[in-house]
């Protein structure tokens, strides 16, 4: 009896950025139908006050109706909605999730670092010919998963900081000043050290920090994931890169990249250093990037 075809849609609340997945399912395979993102910088300000900003909540609220909008154009049959980073670090999440299920009858589940990298594994791994021996990093706002098969088991190492906790713990603006970049490699290579043997891994990048960069690499005047899926960076790109964002205005780096979303401006740069610093460490000389992420993982898990 062939299975019957569903509708379903995947929301991520991020720290950065809040997306939208809709998908068909059948017979545990993908047909995407539409995906977009927003740049909510749900966690801006976190790092100080421990609470989601009444701004970052007007942000995301606003997001989430267009999203619910778009959803209902659809015969969707579930909605699945998680929360990362941020509301597992917002004093005032409880309060915000409510907030969300009355105003939006939308459940929010707030998941773990742990469960972020198994579900983003599942999305990266749903792609056809990429093997084995993979290190899967996925760069948020307020959280780094980093991913990894062992023994045919998949490893997760969640890291407490992602772009926006980078920018407001060190790096402060834009140029950098080599006080703040020493203090912030400094404190990347600290967290780095729980990896023993890179050797010979094969580095995915996934979420905005990876795809926007890989845009900027294919020269896109307009933002397209199509033609950034899969393809390969080198590690001397990403040095030379990072080395001319960090001596960069916001506004130029935002004014020299036509498919860069202008909200990712202030961040581009802590993100181009995690990345640079990961294949430093880890000495991989490219990456590839990979637009199915958490979403499609998600929605895979669920059916």
């Amino acid at each position: 009896m062939e299975e019957q075809v569903v509708v379903v849609a995947a929301i991520d609340c991020g720290s950065n950025s809040t997306r939208l997945l809709i998908s068909e399912v059948k017979n545990g395979e993908l047909k995407k139908l539409y995906k977009t993102h927003n740049v909510t910088k749900t966690s801006e300000g976190l790092e100080e006050s421990k609470n989601i900003s009444a701004d970052s909540k007007k942000r995301l609220f606003k997001t989430l109706r267009t999203y619910l909008k778009e959803i209902e154009k659809y015969e969707t049959n579930q909605i699945l909605c998680i929360g990362t980073a941020v509301f597992r670090d917002a004093e005032n999440s409880e309060a915000i999730i409510e907030q969300i299920k009355q105003k939006f009858n939308l459940e929010i589940r707030v998941i773990t670092g742990e469960e972020e990298g198994q579900l983003t594994s599942v999305g990266v791994l749903s792609e056809q010919g990429l093997g084995d021996n993979l290190l899967i990093v996925d760069i948020g706002g307020r959280s780094t998963e980093i991913i990894y098969d062992q023994q045919n088991k998949i490893n997760v190492n969640s890291l407490n900081f992602g772009v926006v906790s980078l920018n407001e713990s060190f790096l402060k603006q834009n140029p950098t000043t080599s006080n703040e970049e020493t203090l912030a490699i400094e404190f990347i290579n600290n967290n780095l050290d729980f990896f023993e043997d890179s050797s010979n891994r094969r580095l995915i990048g996934v979420s905005g920090t990876f795809t926007s960069i890989a845009s900027i690499f294919l020269d896109q005047k307009k933002y397209n994931d199509e033609e950034i899926h899969l393809k390969t960076i080198d590690y001397a790109w990403i040095e030379s890169f990072y080395n001319k964002l960090k001596s960069m205005t916001v506004s130029q780096i935002i004014g020299k990249h036509g498919s860069l979303d202008p909200k990712r401006g202030k961040t581009l740069t802590s993100g181009a250093l995690l990345v640079y610093s990961l294949m430093k460490k880890f000495e991989i000389n490219e990456l590839k990037v990979s637009k199915s992420d958490i979403l499609e993982g998600l929605i895979l898990k669920n059916y």
